[in-house]
């Protein structure tokens, strides 16, 4: 009967008929360790992870998706083909988008009320400080976007440096001279020292409680205050004369990349734009045009050190954010990384040639030319440095610092008490709603229920019709399961298994070598061609995903090793936070089940590997 229905469906709806695919990932050590499930719609992927004890929407391109499971954690794929009518795929996918908005606007008010107690504790401890003769505690301030491009980081002085500094005082002389010469005769001699006072009298009289056109949920009195300090502060860069740092850019000593006619041309004319936007950017209504002000000089500045020096010189734009390849992990894939380098330098110079071969709207070829300057920059930087931040580059090179030292307000400390209090309960208030809408239960609110949750809500409660059958979450919960309940009831028009790395790699060298050498070889850490040791894996000795006879005795050794890599961790806790006994306690758990004859751990390979 069912499919028969299926059959129909297809017929009557052939100009309409869609498909989208119900995801199933094998279990492993790690994240999502007894298994995971997400929702496919085009090339986007969704799934609901563990994050703090909530549970949250992600979205991912299907591609990224697939090489972090099935490459980098090493977790096979099952996938379901569901035909559903364009209405129905519509629906769901509309669905989905809207959940994932509204989570980030509700994310975002979360954030934006821990930003606002953070700015108010400083304000009050500025108070206090000021009277004191002290300082402000720098973890404590909110960050200032971009203002590191011209202010230094105190509270970050004996910061290892991971770029050349480059010198700028010449080129932001000449250039801010210019800019400020052109704002005064278009908006009057008055203009920097009037705005700037106004700018003071605005900070120092904000308020939680001042119910402005800025004071909704979209715009906090956080950012509010953030973005009038950063417009002052960047107006105090055009009345100082205040040079680029060092540190925010480098010369790029890259092999054929000179600066030849044209692209010194293209460069000039991109100086130019870039000079009126300034001009504008000072006078914007746009609440950031602070940062905005800050990444638009210091453009123009690195330009104008390229035109003078005749070489070519860019910001750095790396995230600081971005958590750095350690030497130990960069030379497990020595090779691939080499290739990949290759592929950055050959982007780079393409960059420059598409450059200097426009004739106009050079703006976003040298966007795309500054990002692939930073890209291959960070492999020379890894030579000196032994590491690197993989994929870091942003669109905007915009460096933040704590606003510890340059905040100011005249609110009265009972005042800054009395606003404090009440952000205070505002924040209870959300986290308890929070906790309410999405605190995770391993039974009820997990990643397999809430996502049959929002697919039963898109649906309208139609999810038999047009599904061509009902999941209850209460009942489905656990994801190998919640898998086989999708092949049972929905209109499934195909499965497809996705092998893991190591088994599609293991397929391949039982062709090309004799079976029992493969198997003994493959079947351990030591020996075992496959699998560089991955610092972020517990310890183990034996794989399992393919020895079910032997995996309880395997799962002996396994248990073994990840105990003694707990006991050892004890000595270690001092100098790693718990960081080793958390590995070895996470090794025990996924080596007890082996004991029983199921397997969990994979292994795993935390960077890009051949697919």
């Amino acid at each position: 009967m069912k499919a028969l229905l299926l059959g129909l469906l297809l017929l009557t709806n052939t100009a309409q008929a869609n498909t989208f695919q119900f995801l199933y990932i094998e279990a492993s050590e790690g994240n999502a360790s007894g298994g995971h499930v997400a929702v496919q719609l085009g090339e986007d992927v969704y799934h609901y992870q563990y994050e703090d004890g909530m549970v949250r929407l992600f979205k991912h391109h299907a591609d990224a998706f697939r090489v972090n499971y099935r490459l980098r954690q090493n977790r096979t794929l099952h996938i379901a083909d569901i035909a559903v009518s364009q209405t129905t795929y519509d629906q769901l996918n509309s669905h989905f988008k809207v959940q994932l908005l509204s989570q980030d606007q509700r994310l975002k008010h979360l954030q934006a009320l821990q930003d606002g107690l953070s700015l108010l504790q400083s304000l009050l401890e500025l108070k206090t400080v000021n009277a004191m003769n002290s300082k402000v505690n720098a973890e404590l301030a909110p960050q200032l976007p971009s203002a590191g491009l011209f202010y230094a980081n105190n509270a970050n002085l004996g910061a290892k440096k991971t770029v050349a500094e480059c010198t700028t005082a010449r080129s932001s002389v000449t250039v801010i001279t210019e800019l400020r010469q052109k704002l005064e005769d278009r908006y009057g001699k008055n203009f920097l020292p009037e705005k700037i006072t106004s700018l003071r009298k605005k900070l120092g009289k904000l308020s939680p409680d001042d119910k402005g056109d800025w004071a909704s949920p979209h715009y906090s009195f956080p950012e509010h205050y953030m973005d009038l300090l950063n417009g002052l502060l960047a107006l105090q860069v055009l009345q100082k004369v205040q040079p680029l740092l060092g540190n925010a850019c480098f010369h790029a000593d890259v092999p054929n990349m000179s600066l030849n006619d044209s692209a010194l041309s293209a460069v000039k004319t991109i100086q130019q734009r870039l000079l009126l936007s300034a001009q504008s950017i000072a006078v914007s209504n746009r609440p950031d045009w602070g940062a905005a002000l800050f990444i638009t000089l210091a453009r123009l500045i690195v330009i104008e050190q390229t035109i003078q020096s005749k070489h070519w010189v860019f910001l750095d734009d790396v995230d600081e954010k971005a958590v750095p390849i350690r030497k130990q992990q960069l030379s497990l894939y020595t090779e691939y990384l080499q290739k990949h380098r290759q592929v950055d330098l050959k982007r780079l110079q393409e960059a420059i040639n598409d450059l200097a071969q426009r004739s106009s709207n050079y703006e976003p070829y040298y966007t795309k030319l500054e990002m692939a300057a930073n890209r291959y920059h960070q492999w020379l930087e890894s030579d000196k440095t032994g590491e690197m931040r993989y994929r870091s580059e942003q669109p905007l090179p915009g460096k933040s610092i704590p606003s510890a030292g340059f905040l100011l307000t005249d609110l009265s400390t009972t005042q800054l008490e009395q606003a404090l209090h009440s952000q205070k309960t505002r924040i209870e208030h959300s986290d308890k709603d929070d906790r309410k809408r999405n605190g995770y239960n391993l039974l009820t609110k997990n990643c397999v229920t809430t996502l049959f949750d929002l697919i039963n809500t898109a649906l309208w409660g139609q999810s038999k019709r047009m599904l061509g059958g009902y999941l209850d979450p209460k009942a489905n919960f656990i994801p190998f399961q919640a898998f086989d309940s999708v092949k049972n009831s929905y209109n499934v028009t195909k499965i497809t298994e996705i092998p893991a790395y190591r088994k599609q790699a293991l397929s391949k060298l039982y062709e090309q070598e004799a079976n029992s050498l493969v198997y003994l070889r493959e079947s351990n850490i030591f020996s075992s061609s496959l699998y560089n040791h991955n610092p972020d894996d517990s310890w183990f000795v034996f794989f399992t995903d393919d020895a079910i006879l032997s995996r309880p005795l395997f799962g002996v050794a396994n248990t073994l090793a990840s105990t003694i890599q707990t006991i050892l961790g004890l000595a270690r806790w001092p100098f790693d936070g718990g960081k080793e006994i958390k590995k070895g306690g996470r090794g025990i758990l996924a080596s007890l089940p082996e004991l029983a004859f199921f397997n969990i751990r994979k292994g795993s390979y935390p960077y890009p590997i051949e697919p």
